[in-house]
């Protein structure tokens, strides 16, 4: 055999090689993530709401957004969202107590039963929810929770703690790494009461960003949402 031919050959083995390295990493599926959306929303308000951050997370990862338990009646808000129905995980009664925090976890793990999702990312009563999911063990693959606007609910902690069946599970769910956005312009949920929410949860990153009651889109939370996850989820 030439040298020439030598040469030839061993390109075409490096080019095979190099084809099913790609097509492996091609055929890998992606990660599931779960999104809960805030109180008078619905899966699909969140997901429009957040669609600039929605687009580059979802070149990564397979982005899941599921509606609420609970039926809101606000007219205003499906009028200006022009949508049929909004819904929330909990609400509250007249002696301001949180009715409906343990089917809000039930709902959650009907809709995951049979399905790995390794993250959440939640806004508002929905992150309250996805950073007490984490302690609750419910969803045993779950490796980051990100939220916005989250304010703390003792009763949705409680439930978890009720939920987990051991010590173990609730050490675990607080070792889960969890980054935290909170507003400074949030006239709805105070910067402390995000932050006391994040250290109930454990193992919090807490980001402060100076505009309101929001899922932040900007480029740079963004992008810091996407580095955080992937660190998070590494192998």
């Amino acid at each position: 055999m030439s040298l020439l031919q030598c040469i030839i050959l061993i390109g075409a083995q490096i080019l095979i090689s190099s084809s099913m390295v790609h097509n492996t990493e091609t055929m890998r599926p992606k990660m599931r993530v779960l999104f809960l959306h805030g109180k008078f929303q619905s899966g699909t308000i969140f997901s429009n709401k957040i669609s600039g951050a929605r687009r580059k997370l979802a070149r990564i990862y397979d982005l899941h957004f599921i509606d609420g338990p609970i039926e809101l009646d606000d007219e205003k808000v499906v009028e200006k969202n022009g949508e049929n129905n909004v819904y929330g995980w909990w609400t509250r009664n007249d002696e301001n107590n949180n009715i409906g925090v343990p089917e809000a976890f039930k709902h959650v793990q009907d809709e995951v039963r049979g399905k790995k999702y390794v993250a959440i990312v939640g806004f508002s009563q929905g992150g309250t929810l996805a950073t007490s999911l984490a302690l609750s063990g419910i969803m045993p693959e779950l490796r980051a929770v990100v939220t916005a606007g989250a304010p703390i609910v003792d009763s949705a902690f409680e439930v978890a703690q009720q939920i987990a069946t051991d010590e173990a599970a609730i050490k675990h769910g607080l070792s889960i790494p969890k980054l935290h956005f909170a507003g400074e312009s949030d006239k709805l949920v105070p910067v402390q009461s995000v932050w006391e929410m994040a250290e109930r949860g454990g193992n919090a990153l807490f980001v402060r960003h100076e505009q309101g009651h929001l899922f932040p889109t900007r480029a740079a939370p963004v992008n810091q949402i996407i580095e955080f996850l992937a660190e998070a989820l590494k192998d």
